[in-house]
């Protein structure tokens, strides 16, 4: 099985950020959002988060020194949206934001990707500000294609690939660098073999950079 796969029971899914424009001249504000996970992965609802933000890279051995964002957040069901605003940042400066969720019996997840607002957001284009994202499929339930919007601040390595319920990989959407600015990605809904894929759920790995997004697609025949 994936580890990816096998890291989801009690763990955030994936975080996408937005960035607001600031209150005041020395200050911004971050909205994150994310899709709750359940109690063990896609099953049950998690009882908490633990989201901290931080000027360097997060990671699982540095997590607790992380600045601590005080939530009152319930997790919602599982698939759900979430979404938190965090103000006050310094307008100016990187910041990495990641968090963990906490099971029925406390059990804390490992931590989730990191997402990453740099400090100065990229125009493409003439077309504003490029935040990074990797979209819900549309449309979901899928017949025939499925397309996911992606945006990249920057010049980032690609890779998509889409799973079934059990782990297993049934096809490779995109692999490659991919340039700045917002493009779709399309999926015929086939297996890396060309065959039509049966009717159910897939789970679609986006990772984009150092990044990763999971979303589910529904296929219909």
């Amino acid at each position: 099985m994936n580890r990816w796969i096998a890291a989801l029971p009690a763990a955030a899914l994936a975080l996408a950020l937005a960035a607001t424009a600031p209150a005041i001249a020395d200050t911004r504000s971050v909205t994150l959002a994310w899709t709750a996970p359940g109690d063990d992965g896609w099953v049950g609802r998690a009882q908490a988060y633990d989201l901290r933000f931080s000027r360097y890279p997060i990671t699982e051995s540095n997590f607790g020194t992380a600045t601590r964002v005080n939530t009152s957040i319930i997790p919602g069901p599982t698939g759900s949206k979430e979404t938190l605003t965090i103000f006050n940042l310094t307008s100016g400066v990187s910041y990495y934001f990641a968090v963990k969720t906490m099971d029925e019996v406390g059990n804390w997840s490992k931590v989730s990707n990191v997402a990453y607002v740099a400090s100065g957001v990229a125009a493409v284009d003439g077309l504003g500000a490029v935040m990074l994202d990797f979209a819900a499929p549309r449309p979901n339930p899928a017949y025939g294609r499925a397309s996911f919007a992606v945006s990249l601040p920057s010049a980032e390595w690609v890779r998509v690939e889409a799973f079934d319920v059990a782990g297993r990989k049934v096809k490779t959407v995109a692999m490659g660098e991919y340039a700045a600015g917002n493009f779709d990605l399309s999926w015929d809904l086939r297996d890396d073999s060309g065959h039509a894929l049966q009717a159910g759920t897939y789970l679609v790995r986006g990772q984009l950079g150092e990044n990763v997004f999971l979303r589910r697609v529904n296929v219909m025949h």
